[in-house]
């Protein structure tokens, strides 16, 4: 009996279609058995089944022990790699085909289009442009799905200019055409030229207002929600693609009642179990500040298998992060765990988040564990979130090697390792970091820029803070707060103070940091009176001085010697703002009552204090006594001194110099005796910046 070779390949095909794997290996088998196998008809219908199966490997080996082929064999395998997300392997058979020359006659418009698609995910230009020259010499240009994959071809390789070239080509460009071009004006965010495009469009359908829609979104522009408004008065139906657009664009304009508009539409659309939908309401919500209600959405669809995607959980994970409420996003992290989710790079990342909000070193070293055993350690985001773990924490030695390991480094890894370099002292190599930074074309924001700055501030190297303010002109960073702040603070600290002055009166904003910055900058100058002039103007402002404030002023005064203003802030700060002093600020005081002789007073001071004076303290009114001639008070400030600091080698030194300027030989003897035995003092070292 004849074998009915269409109503097998028939049913070949109906098995991939439904996914009936068993079924469809029992044909093949029954085609082997019947010595049929070699049928170049069968052969590539048994390709496509295994190609729908997703069983690329066994795809190919039907292939392989094919002794004929034709373009159809080709085409569908090239297909399948492409369509299976392993692009480079299509183009690697493709060009198998063209060496073989099985084929007398070359590649049809199905296989230019299953090429040219690989060529757009793969970045392969050049083999895009070749195939489209031949499409022209083979006069294949007016096949409109053809050139359409031309375009799309361009499009994701960002050559705009070319698939404008070629959009033009086309002679009746259909919504493909048209859309594939949009969406490529979007995603490289010149969306005015989108708009453009759009407007000559005959007939938008839903797929060009989505592409414009979500452009609007991905440039953070409230655009997205007139065209959204737009779309849904043309009568075209907001689907679960436009929804979530929609409320993204609400999420992050903090439109809250528009939000719960669209949350109806949600509703109204049946969309509830959408995850897309779920997830983009669960942002919503949350970065609103209404955690009941993101929670209330989240729980509502966690049992139902649709909405129990990782895409969910992480919105609500991110959200619980967004508003601080790490012990609840560890507690969800848990659940998560104990859910059996697969964890991705953003739920991984929000981990790590929660380990550096949380300053927990021992639960950041359990993530680094699960991140490594996910193969996400050199992931762009999550390795970059491992840095700044590591680099938060002080490790910085194995954040460097996190760092360094890094095939892309992203902003957020430079940042970490910078402010952990800046925070540990490493600012030569915080600013080789900042340099590199710039060097890769990275856009270094506010808080990279300001944690230099304090680079400068530290090092004094105002050729180098010259350089930063200058960028913060470019980039529009000047007029930022905390940039200002740091500007400030490093004009001031060296010791270009009018600079300084200039850009804090220019401030629109001023806190208590940035008012400080500035007293403490006259005090460190030697300018007093403006200092005590500024906090004056600070006290008119409203704004409340804090400790440092206070110090800064105490600092001025003791470099200035005013000791009544001394005194008369130090009164200020404990009984009109109810501010306790620190060790410093006594210091200041206690300095200033030994200068001036006033020994009586500087006791009682240390008396009245109810912190323990320390060296500091007892050393600044040991110098005095020496100046003064006090033997008697040396004696006392001696024995303490001696108690609490006795391997001290400082202590030692100065005692000393006061016993030999007073002529104390007999105690002289004793201390230079006991620090023999005590051993050599280290020398210091001191540097400077060669211009």
């Amino acid at each position: 009996m004849a074998m009915d070779f269409k109503l097998i390949a028939a049913v070949l095909r109906h098995c991939g279609k439904i996914q009936a794997l068993k079924r469809g290996e029992s044909i093949q088998a029954h085609i082997i058995k019947q010595g049929i196998s070699q049928n170049v008809f069968l052969a590539n219908n048994v390709i496509s089944m295994y190609v729908d199966f997703r069983y690329l490997g066994d795809a190919h080996k039907v292939f392989d022990e094919m002794t004929e082929r034709n373009i159809v064999t080709w085409t569908t395998l090239v297909s399948g790699y492409t369509c299976d997300g392993k692009p480079s392997k299509a183009i690697e058979l493709y060009r198998s085909m063209l060496e073989s020359q099985e084929e007398e006659e070359g590649p049809n418009e199905f296989m230019y289009s299953a090429v040219l698609k690989a060529c757009g995910l793969v970045g392969d230009l050049q083999l895009g442009r070749l195939i489209h020259e031949r499409i022209g010499k083979e006069n294949l240009s007016s096949d409109v799905v053809l050139m359409n994959a031309v375009v799309d071809m361009y499009v994701k390789n960002g050559r705009l200019s070319e698939a404008n070239n070629s959009f033009r080509e086309i002679s009746r460009p259909n919504s493909t055409s048209w859309n594939t071009l949009i969406s490529g004006y979007c995603k490289a965010g010149l969306i005015e030229e989108a708009v453009s495009l759009f407007h000559r469009l005959p007939q938008p359908n839903v797929v060009s207002w989505n592409c414009l829609i979500s452009g609007f979104v991905d440039k953070g522009s409230p655009r997205a929600l007139e065209f959204l408004v737009r779309m849904q008065r043309e009568g075209l139906p907001l689907d679960g693609f436009a929804l979530p657009c929609g409320l993204k664009a609400c999420s992050f304009g903090g439109l809250l009642t528009m939000g719960k508009q669209l949350h109806c539409c949600v509703l109204k659309s049946g969309l509830e179990s959408s995850p897309f939908a779920r997830s983009a309401l669960t942002d919503l919500y949350a970065n609103c500040g209404s955690l009941i209600d993101a929670a209330d959405v989240f729980h509502q669809g966690k049992h139902a298998l649709l909405c129990n995607s990782v895409a969910v959980w992480n919105s609500m994970l991110s959200g619980l992060l967004i508003n601080e409420e790490n012990e609840a996003a560890l507690a969800l992290l848990l659940q998560m765990y104990q859910s059996d989710l697969c964890f991705d790079s953003y739920t991984l990342s929000g981990a790590l988040k929660i380990c550096i909000n949380l300053v927990n070193l021992r639960l950041g070293r359990q993530v680094h564990g699960l991140v490594v055993t996910s193969g996400y350690e050199l992931d762009c985001i999550v390795g970059s979130f491992l840095v700044d773990l590591h680099a938060n924490f002080g490790d910085l030695q194995d954040a460097h090697k996190l760092f360094h390991r890094l095939p892309n480094k992203d902003i957020i890894a430079f940042s970490g390792m910078i402010r952990g370099c800046v925070k540990a002292g490493f600012n030569s190599v915080a600013f080789d970091l900042f340099r590199e930074l710039i060097k890769l074309g990275l856009d270094a924001d506010q808080f990279i820029v300001s944690s230099i700055l304090k680079v400068c501030s530290s090092l004094a190297t105002l050729g180098w803070g010259k350089q930063i303010h200058g960028l913060c002109v470019k980039k529009g960073y000047e007029s930022e707060h905390v940039t200002a702040t740091g500007l400030v603070d490093m004009y001031v600290k060296c010791g270009e103070i009018d600079n300084g002055v200039v850009l804090f009166d220019g401030m629109l904003e001023r806190d208590v940091v940035s008012w400080t910055g500035i007293i403490v900058g006259f005090g460190q100058n030697g300018r007093v009176k403006e200092a005590i002039q500024y906090f004056q103007k600070m006290i008119s402002s409203g704004v409340v001085p804090n400790e440092v404030t206070f110090l800064g002023l105490l600092s001025a005064c003791r470099h200035s010697g005013l000791l009544e203003e001394a005194r008369l802030f130090l009164e200020l700060m404990k009984y009109e703002y109810g501010l306790k002093p620190y060790q410093e600020h006594y210091y200041c005081v206690v300095d200033l009552l030994g200068q001036a002789g006033r020994f009586q007073e500087a006791e009682e001071l240390i008396n009245q204090m109810s912190l323990e004076p320390d060296k500091t303290i007892w050393m600044s009114l040991l110098t005095s006594c020496g100046t003064h001639k006090n033997a008697r008070l040396v004696t006392v400030i001696a024995e303490n001194l001696l108690t609490a600091f006795p391997e001290d080698p400082s202590v030692y030194t100065c005692l000393s110099n006061v016993y030999a300027t007073l002529g104390m030989w007999d105690q002289l003897s004793e201390v230079r005796e006991a620090a023999k035995k005590l051993g050599a003092k280290v020398s210091g070292m001191s540097w400077i910046e060669i211009a």
